[in-house]
């Protein structure tokens, strides 16, 4: 909502108050003598009613308006009016909303309660209580009831649409919901207001007692009900992360769920490095949200650096909590914020923040859910990271640390699989050092291992992304192309030799004086694609070697050649 609109509003609160007080004291105090403290005791039930309401899947019942119903029918629209500012005054209080909510729903219900009193009285609707064995008239009570609920619907679909600028319809299935909810209301209000008429004072607390202890079990029931959701919610996600083997896939996975099940506009998962400080290894930010890089945090500094420190979480309900602990980290629509550490053996590895711009928008379940998941994710990216490394291991040269002949072989068997699916050609380089021996022999196996290295080097640099690099044996290498036509390459495999041929390689002479030199090699190199030079794996490696050592080693070396069947 604008400054401007804030501000008009403001105003015609202001006055709206301030004319119903006035008529309230012109013309309802003499009428009321005798009465006040039973007009206390309903404010007071009415006003713990609105602050416990019966929660039914996820949705607020609150028996305020069958309440409100028996005040009016009893002493009027006036007295009504001033209770039921009274009870939303003191709800917007505690629950800390901001101003502009207490005008915008004073206002709203204003509105509601006159519209519904003008059409009871037009209806013929009588105001006071009842003699016995009396009953209200039923038709001007449920006009009461249905203009109310109309009224308040058309009201608040013009506040979201105007004021709060948000999509809303008219008719949607909280108007229906609503509706339902007057149905089971509307007879406790005509039966606190029969039950007052004939009892007087003692009919509050037969009403309001079973009220306010309906409430509050259900209060539990309903907070015990979303605790035992929120822990199902969290043994999948915690089986999801376990199951994974991958810890960028486990990251994702984490933050993914995490933002589903809370009100979660900002999330950072941030790793310990080096036991010196925090950085950053995952975030998620809201659309609407301001990107924000954060930089390395060490022990102590920021609210995920006390965190780290402590070893314990932190919760926060709004800015003015937080704001001592942060250097500006948090982007400035931050509200609410929850930092838990990732434990694993008793030692804390990582920090979860995450944070909302709503106000209270995390309660003390949600720290206890995000704790437990926290070090799910720890034990999860911990098995993750040593499966990679032992993985890693049985994958790469420890030489060279290319992709082995082991890797290379279950990679080829996988693109001819993928070749019976998609019919896309690939292609295969076999590249072999020329005169590599007389490297060893002049200036020792280390200088020739620097060279290997050195090749292995190159090679990744050229190919990148678009292809698979391994050491095939000694000095041979392999390189697999995928969706390469046979041309395409020749092509590459030319741009290889010629950039090894022309490239200085820089040893240390072992065998001599020790010094660094330089020295410059060539390549042989044998290029075969299938299907048509290999309908299976063994052959396209087969006529590659074929093509390497007839087409090019036994004609000079240095060359590039193509297996001709």
């Amino acid at each position: 909502m604008s400054k401007n609109a804030k501000r008009l509003l403001a105003l015609i609160f202001g006055a709206a108050w301030a004319v119903v007080l006035y008529a309230f004291i012109s013309f309802s105090i003499p009428s009321l003598q005798g009465y006040w403290f039973d007009i206390i005791g309903m404010l007071i039930l009415m006003i713990v009613v609105a602050l416990f309401p019966i929660q039914v899947k996820g949705t607020n019942i609150s028996f305020i308006q069958g309440i409100s119903l028996a005040v009016f029918l009893q002493f009027g629209l006036l007295v009504e009016l001033v209770l039921v500012q009274v009870t939303i005054a003191v709800s917007i209080m505690k629950l800390r909303y901001p101003l502009y909510r207490l005008g915008t729903s004073s206002l709203m219900f204003m509105i509601v309660s006159c519209a519904a009193a003008i059409v009871y009285y037009l209806l013929g609707g009588e105001i006071g209580g009842l003699g016995m064995n009396e009953y209200p008239a039923i038709l001007p009570v449920i006009g009461y009831s249905v203009t109310a609920i109309l009224t308040n619907h058309l009201v608040l679909y013009f506040l979201r649409k105007e004021l709060y600028r948000e999509n809303s319809s008219l008719l949607d299935k909280g108007f229906l919901w609503e509706m339902l909810m007057e149905m089971f209301i509307l007879p406790v209000g005509i039966t606190f207001y029969i039950l007052y008429s004939q009892l007087g004072t003692s009919a509050i607390l037969f009403v309001g007692v079973p009220f306010v202890v309906l409430s509050l079990i259900m209060r539990m029931y309903h907070s015990s009900q979303k605790i035992n959701h929120l822990l199902k919610f969290t043994s999948k996600i915690g089986q999801e992360l376990t199951e994974s083997l991958k810890v960028d896939e486990i990251l994702d996975i984490y933050l993914s769920r995490i933002t589903k099940m809370l009100k979660v506009d900002y999330a950072y998962i941030l790793d310990i490095e080096d036991d010196q400080q925090l950085k950053i290894i995952r975030k998620y930010e809201a659309q609407r949200a301001q990107s924000v890089d954060l930089p390395y945090l060490f022990r102590g500094e920021g609210i995920s650096g006390k965190v780290w420190e402590s070893g314990h979480s932190m919760r926060f309900e709004g800015r003015h909590q937080w704001r001592k602990y942060t250097k500006g980290f948090l982007p400035i629509t931050t509200q609410s914020v929850v930092s838990v550490p990732m434990i694993r053996n008793y030692e804390v590895v990582g920090v979860i923040t995450v944070a909302s711009t709503q106000k209270r928008a995390f309660e003390k379940a949600h720290v206890m859910i995000l704790e437990i998941l926290s070090n799910y994710l720890a034990v999860a990216v911990d098995k993750a990271r040593n499966y990679e490394v032992t993985k890693n291991k049985s994958e790469r040269c420890h030489l060279t640390n290319l992709y082995n002949y082991r890797y290379f072989e279950d990679k080829l068997a996988e693109m001819y699989e993928q070749y019976e699916k998609n019919r896309k050609p690939f292609s295969l380089i076999l590249l072999d050092i020329d005169h590599f021996k007389k490297v060893n022999d002049t200036f020792g196996h280390q200088a020739g291992n620097i060279v290997l290295c050195q090749v292995a080097d190159r090679l990744v640099q050229m190919i990148g992304q678009h292809g698979t690099v391994a050491r095939y044996g000694g000095e041979e290498f392999v390189i697999l192309l995928p969706d390469l036509e046979h041309h395409e390459c020749l092509e590459l495999a030319e741009a290889i030799r010629e950039d090894i041929s022309t490239h200085a390689f820089r040893i240390k002479n072992d065998l001599g004086d020790f010094r660094s030199k330089t020295i410059n090699i060539t390549v042989s190199i044998g290029v075969s694609t299938a299907p048509e030079q290999g309908e299976d794996p063994l052959t396209l490696i087969r006529n590659a070697d074929r093509a390497m050592y007839t087409g090019a080693k036994q004609k000079g070396r240095n060359k590039v050649a193509s297996y001709i069947g």
